[in-house]
């Protein structure tokens, strides 16, 4: 994992890798929505989870639309993020939720990386 702090997210977003796992939590919904049709302009990230609520997923999907985004590269973004059942709206409860949701995402991609392996072990 690489964690990078930028004042240039844009252009992280273009460099990353095919693959790359995509967290967005910034300041501003602006720049969150910039950064959201990035990836998703991309088609081809690991996972892309967005901070924010349902109902700025759903006012986001609608301007993503109407740019073009097709509705299946919507379907790829996680927003809310953080595993589900946790209330609160303090940083830290979303922090410890998100965390815990990150965990859940690695723990997939490693079980996808050893599936081959023991498959040809069987």
């Amino acid at each position: 994992m690489r964690i990078i702090c930028t004042d240039t997210p844009e252009s992280e977003v273009d460099a990353a890798a095919a693959a790359t796992h995509f967290l967005v939590m910034t300041h501003s919904h602006a720049l969150d929505e910039t950064l959201a049709e990035r990836i998703l302009r991309r088609n081809d990230c690991a996972w892309f989870g967005l901070i924010g609520s349902l109902t700025k997923r759903r006012m986001f999907e609608r301007r993503m639309q109407r740019r073009g985004v097709p509705a299946a590269s919507l379907a790829a973004m996680t927003c809310p993020i953080g595993v589900p059942g946790i209330p609160g709206k303090e940083p830290a409860v979303i922090a410890v939720a998100v965390a815990a949701e990150l965990l859940q995402v690695r723990a997939r991609a490693l079980a996808r990386v050893d599936a081959p392996a023991n498959a040809r072990r069987a």
